[in-house]
């Protein structure tokens, strides 16, 4: 009798112990049914508001606003293998005209706002003219700063209740991409609540319909059962701030969270002995340092700029400090990239260069800068050791380099304020959009951040956002792409793969050579 009283309290004390591990088996998963927990890296939740999502950068749209809203477009990520592409979402289909000014669109029947408002022209010009005209009740001149595609747009016309015609000012070859998150709201609700009340409970067509927030914690989605394409099979899924890497691992560890992004790349060997499943995949992701270089100091001359991208060790960060989860950044395209060509890479590991080049440009022994870089977020990496192993390699060539840390918004609004005091700022960010690259590789006329110069490389970038042809256009990128590799406007440094780490539990999710993700086959087992 007291054998099998022991035995009893033996394994009930076991079952209580695995209960409160949760392990590689995911131990949220495992109580609460098809609940996807994930542990974010955002440090705060934006505005809900279309647009304003963009806010957080792309893990604010991948978390939240592609669950609840739609563009007229999406990624293409059907290929795990190739780089992302365009692909129809509310709109079917699309012709263009022969002179590039005319986009008319078939638009998706059947469709309706988590409200019950119908998607349609009418649902479509509405949401138009709140981004575009000032006199619209919903106006918010903020938002079209997050959808410059639409300054292109000189009026949209009705042709029928599911066909609408875009008329541009002048030819925009990115047209289609960029309307990829020109996010709907539902016209009723924007009708009854306005934008505040789009901004606290947003209300769109996506697989997902918004649930609840909780301030500076959570927010929570639950399935969308009327949604128009492939229902998912999740039944919520529900965001955490985690801005901290270290606590994020130890979330899915204790079973607090299924999923989490930006692993650590020093906990992915353990994790995945635990039993997690590890998962990454090549992107146009750049990591970099952005640098001033119309101002007076060492950064305005070239071969400065060309010194410190020989003097750093690409090589070790990726493999040594990253543990493979990066590919060195030797040019201004990721190899993932459509524009890449190998031919172009340009910067290794060289020292000797390095220094000869600072003695030709009149730094033989250095100089000092400062460094603002973003402390976590979206596609931060593992920013302060990746800072300082450039920091400790760059000073091997005299060059003293100090940091100014900031969370992800202050950041932004630093640059857009200007003045920063700084020498460079870092920060990661995809090209796949060239439309959007004004700001990190544009004059201060054009809304960049770094006041960039280079008739060259404007030349071509600009002939490429107006030329239509594929082909001709994927040249001119690549050709401007080497023009800005030799001009060195940036310390190139690595391309993430997005490492992501999940119970074993999750299934359905295949890793794409994008930002982007979907989530409508993904589900626990």
């Amino acid at each position: 009798m007291k054998k099998n009283m022991l035995t009893k309290a033996v394994i009930g004390i076991c079952v209580a112990v695995l209960s409160l591990a949760g392990c590689g088996s995911g131990g949220s998963a495992a109580n609460q049914g098809q609940v996807l927990n994930i542990g974010s890296q955002m440090s705060s939740f934006p505005s809900l508001d279309t647009g304003a999502i963009t806010s957080a950068g792309y893990e604010g749209q991948r978390l939240i606003g592609n669950l609840v809203y739609e563009g007229l477009t999406k990624r293409d990520i059907s290929n795990p293998d190739a780089a992302a592409g365009v692909a129809p979402a509310l709109a079917e289909s699309w012709s263009v005209s022969d002179s590039g000014l005319e986009y008319t669109m078939k638009l998706r029947k059947g469709v309706t706002f988590h409200d019950g408002d119908k998607w349609n022209s009418d649902a479509l010009i509405y949401n138009i003219n709140r981004y575009t005209k000032p006199d619209d009740p919903n106006y918010d001149k903020t938002l079209l700063t997050y959808y410059t595609v639409l300054t292109y747009v000189d009026h949209v016309e009705k042709v029928d209740d599911y066909t609408v015609k875009f008329v541009l000012k002048e030819p925009f070859a990115f047209f289609l991409a960029d309307l990829y998150n020109v996010y709907f709201a539902s016209p009723k609700s924007l009708k009854e609540h306005g934008s505040k009340g789009q901004a606290s409970h947003p209300v769109g067509t996506g697989p997902f319909v918004f649930d609840s927030l909780q301030a500076n914690q959570s927010i929570t989605f639950s399935k969308n059962n009327k949604y128009w394409g492939t229902v998912p099979k999740l039944d919520k899924i529900v965001v955490q701030l985690i801005p901290d890497a270290s606590a994020r691992t130890a979330a899915l560890r204790s079973g607090r969270v299924d999923w989490i992004e930006g692993a650590q790349p020093d906990d992915l060997a353990s994790l995945k002995q635990a039993g997690f499943v590890v998962t990454q995949n090549a992107f146009d992701w750049e990591w970099s340092w952005q640098l001033y270089t119309s101002e007076d100091g060492p950064l305005a001359n070239k071969k400065v700029r060309q010194a410190l991208n020989y003097a750093i060790d690409r090589e070790a960060i990726c493999k040594d400090l990253l543990h493979g989860t990066a590919q060195p950044a030797t040019q201004f395209f990721a190899p993932a990239s459509l524009y890449y060509d190998k031919s172009d890479d340009t910067y290794t590991y060289d020292l000797n260069k390095a220094k000869q080049l600072l003695q030709e440009a009149g730094y033989p022994n250095g100089f000092e800068m400062k460094v603002g870089y973003i402390t976590a977020g979206s596609g931060a990496m593992q920013p302060k050791a990746m800072n300082e192993a450039l920091q400790a390699q760059l000073a091997k060539v005299g060059v003293k380099v100090t940091f100014d840390p900031v969370d992800f918004s202050t950041m932004y609004g630093k640059l857009a304020e200007g003045n920063t005091g700084w020498d460079a700022a870092n920060q990661a960010f995809s090209l796949e959009q060239p439309s959007s690259w004004s700001w990190s590789m544009g004059s201060k006329e054009e809304g960049g951040y770094f006041d960039y110069r280079n008739e060259q490389f404007d030349e071509l970038w600009k002939k490429a956002l107006v030329t239509t042809d594929d082909k001709e256009r994927a040249s001119l990128l690549t050709q401007a792409g080497r023009v800005a590799t030799d001009d060195a406007p940036w310390l190139f440094v690595c391309h993430d793969t997005a490492p992501r780490a999940m119970s074993a539990r999750v299934k359905g999710f295949v890793q794409p050579k994008s930002w982007w993700i979907e989530f409508n086959d993904v589900y626990i087992e």
